[in-house]
């Protein structure tokens, strides 16, 4: 099931990838817990009000808690 899960996460971290460039931004998997995916964001996006890296994971897997880890750039 984690590798269902992690592939899962991977796939909805690609989506991603052109609003988190655009923002000059990422986002990578640190690891899964569960259902807590741990993710480290570098950029903008990291400290963004919108959570649009949150929303994205709660339409697609909505039983994934997102904990984002913010980089120290």
């Amino acid at each position: 099931m984690i590798q269902n899960t992690e592939a899962r996460v991977r796939e909805v971290l690609d989506n991603l990838n052109w609003l988190l460039d655009a923002h000059n931004s990422s986002a990578t998997l640190i690891k899964i817990e569960g259902n807590k995916v741990h993710l480290l964001c570098h950029g903008e996006c990291a400290t963004c009000e919108t959570e649009c890296i949150q929303v994205a994971f709660h339409e697609r897997m909505p039983d994934i808690e997102v904990i984002i880890h913010v980089a120290n750039n």
